[in-house]
């Protein structure tokens, strides 16, 4: 039976989100867990760019989704599946805020599961690593964000949300976005300067350094020039 389940969500996951909500509606229930999957990452980002931690987020998450599945014979398709999700998950968000709830804040880092990095492309040691590091960095860099860029920002720039869906989305105008978008865009690279210096930014090895020279003065010596 369980089999039979993965299988069926596995071919289910090429679908768009109107025909997986048309069949859930038909009785799959279980076929919710593709929609879940889907937008798992895009939830967890908005709730992060509210400032709440891993833990928070992950309670938000859920909260979203049951409120979504409860909620699903009432949705409309007016918006992208996407954008409904994510006005209830910002709802949930800025209630939480407005409350006072102290957020279970910790370190930004990677909070994959394990059985998801399985699945993932073989990549270098040093390569993870760099990647890794760099993406550490934009987080931390992004905390010291005030809410309001931050989260303009992610729906813009890492959701690709429109500047209308995202107006709408924060009941905001979309002249507001775009002053927003601007504001959080110069104070992340304020704060990725704090990090880098100009020299570090592509800065080239000494090693590499070494092997051009060498290269360089063993093509004068055999006479090679450039035409340039």
């Amino acid at each position: 039976m369980k089999d039979d389940i993965k299988n069926t969500i596995g071919h289910v996951n090429i679908l768009p989100d109107s025909e997986v909500i048309e069949r859930i509606l038909q009785g799959e229930k279980p076929l919710f867990e593709v929609l879940i999957r889907r937008y798992n990452p895009v939830l967890y980002r908005i709730a992060r760019s509210y400032g709440f931690g891993h833990h928070d987020a992950e309670d938000l998450m859920q909260e979203t989704h049951l409120s979504a599945f409860s909620g699903l014979d009432r949705f409309e398709h007016r918006s992208a599946y996407k954008t409904w999700l994510s006005r209830i998950m910002i709802r949930k968000c800025g209630k939480k805020s407005a409350s006072g709830y102290a957020k279970h804040e910790i370190p930004a880092g990677n909070f994959q599961e394990e059985s998801e990095l399985k699945h993932q492309p073989a990549i270098s040691p040093s390569k993870d690593i760099l990647s890794k590091e760099t993406l550490k960095i934009i987080e931390q860099s992004l905390e010291q964000i005030p809410p309001i860029y931050r989260s303009v920002f992610i729906l813009r720039e890492v959701e690709g949300f429109s500047v209308a869906e995202t107006a709408e989305l924060l009941s905001i105008t979309a002249t507001n976005v775009k002053v927003r978008l601007n504001r959080g865009k110069a104070l992340l690279q304020r704060q990725l300067e704090q990090v880098f210096t100009s020299p570090e930014i592509y800065e080239f090895n000494l090693v590499f350094c070494d092997r051009i020279v060498a290269r360089v003065f063993e093509m004068i010596s055999r006479g090679v020039m450039s035409n340039e």
